[in-house]
């Protein structure tokens, strides 16, 4: 009997590494053993002129600003073994900017982030076998931002069988949004304007992910109890390069690999 198919939600603050992680994590848990498909959540954001405004800007960067409804639908449907056009099945590793960014901007580029060949196939090797040899396990990775947060709608939260949050520290995830030239989207181009990340960016993310945080501050201590209550899994380190987060990222999907197979 094949083992259920799983939905990993990769969320955190902007530049934070989750397109890179995500690719990654195809090669890792790749054929024969897995059928890892990889939905990046903006391909669900709504036109630009349905977006919200915060403190005079607009606001690409809340919860309201993505299409839930067809979210949810596409990810019903990759669990009932429909194929869904925007999700991308085994994809080669490539690291895709929010929304879209131009190449080669933004983010630690591949030779810069501590990911080598060597330990993502260290870590392929180590991947647990799934409870039928013969029928691939099935695992979707959301790649996007405030996948789970209270905005979130309970139902939606409830399709989601491991919830990641990465973060950055404040300083580092602001040097690396702005240091993006510029965003593709569907409208056609979008810069981030002058003091975007302070007035939009982080506040959204301190308003949505502080319940996950002692006292509520997102640069402290993770309160354990609410995650433990709310199933949600959180990167505790800060600098430490995006290979330790790969490596942990890795054991907590093998971690759910391992209790579904039982």
């Amino acid at each position: 009997m094949p083992s259920s198919p799983l939905v990993v939600a990769l969320s955190g603050l902007s530049s934070t590494g989750k397109s890179t992680i995500a690719s990654q994590l195809a090669v890792i848990f790749a054929p024969p053993l897995y059928i890892l498909t990889v939905l990046h959540v903006d391909d669900f954001y709504k036109p630009q002129t349905e977006l919200p405004y915060r403190k005079g800007l607009l606001d690409w960067d809340c919860a309201q600003c993505l299409d839930w409804p067809r979210l949810e639908h596409a990810v019903k449907n990759w669990r009932d073994g429909v194929e869904i056009k925007e999700g991308k099945t085994n994809p080669q590793p490539q690291f895709q900017k929010h929304p879209t960014a131009v190449a080669g901007e933004g983010i630690q580029k591949q030779e810069g982030n501590g990911i080598t060949k060597a330990l993502v196939e260290q870590l392929h090797a180590e991947a647990p076998t799934p409870k039928a040899t013969d029928i691939p396990q099935r695992i979707l990775i959301l790649d996007g931002f405030l996948l789970f947060t209270p905005s979130v709608s309970s139902a939606f939260r409830s399709l989601l069988d491991l919830k990641i949050l990465l973060r950055a520290p404040y300083a580092d995830a602001k040097s690396r949004r702005e240091s993006r030239s510029g965003y593709v989207t569907m409208e056609g181009w979008w810069e981030d304007p002058p003091g975007y990340f302070d007035k939009v960016v982080w506040p959204n993310y301190v308003e949505e992910n502080k319940g996950f945080f002692v006292d509520g501050d997102v640069e402290g201590g993770v309160d354990e109890r609410i995650c433990e209550e709310e199933g949600v899994s959180v990167w505790v380190g800060k600098t430490d390069g995006l290979a330790k987060v790969l490596t942990w990222v890795a054991g907590e999907v093998k971690r759910i690999v391992e209790q579904n197979r039982s």
